[in-house]
């Protein structure tokens, strides 16, 4: 059998060829993997809260005379901040008419209505506005809040308006896992 020398150059220069698709092919497949790590969630645990967050995103808190606050955050202008104030034996009844006597400058009501976030009832408004903290950008404000364990659970969302039906899956994904023991 006689192979001549141009089809063992075409053989490797095919071979070359199929593995540098084979490469290419694997870091794109890579690059679109669902499971990568953009999709990918951590999970934050303080003071008997706890609640998975998408991993690209911050947690911070802070501890102060009312109460510890929890942020997570995307940026500067797409958080979720989580505080916990001890409400001394005050009814829900009582804490919502606190509630409803808080005045938020620059937001104005959109709706009412209550959901469910750790098997308990919480009680949500939705604001719009742009004021001066946050660069006068038109923003989206969600205000929840909740009794449970003697404390009193207030957790404000705020997004950029045009952004939140893209960041609406992480807000969700943040208050579904919530746990508070």
């Amino acid at each position: 059998m006689v192979i001549s020398v141009g089809s063992g150059r075409n053989y490797i220069l095919l071979t070359i060829g199929f593995l540098i698709l084979v490469v290419f092919t694997s870091g794109c497949i890579n690059y679109y993997n669902p499971l990568s790590s953009s999709n990918s969630t951590k999970n934050f645990t303080f003071n008997d809260v706890s609640f998975d967050y998408p991993a690209n995103w911050q947690v911070t808190v802070s501890n102060d005379n009312t109460g510890p606050s929890i942020v997570v955050s995307k940026d500067y202008y797409t958080q979720l901040q989580i505080t916990i104030t001890p409400n001394y034996g005050m009814s829900e009844e009582g804490v919502l008419k606190e509630r409803n006597n808080t005045v938020y400058p620059g937001w104005e009501k959109i709706s009412e209505d209550t959901l469910v976030i750790d098997n308990q009832t919480a009680h949500r408004t939705i604001f719009k506005g742009s004021d001066i903290m946050f660069f006068f950008k038109d923003m989206r404000f969600e205000d929840m809040v909740f009794v449970k364990n003697n404390n009193t659970y207030n957790i404000i969302i705020n997004v950029p308006r045009d952004e939140y039906n893209s960041e609406k899956q992480n807000m969700e994904l943040i208050l579904n896992s919530l746990d508070i023991k």
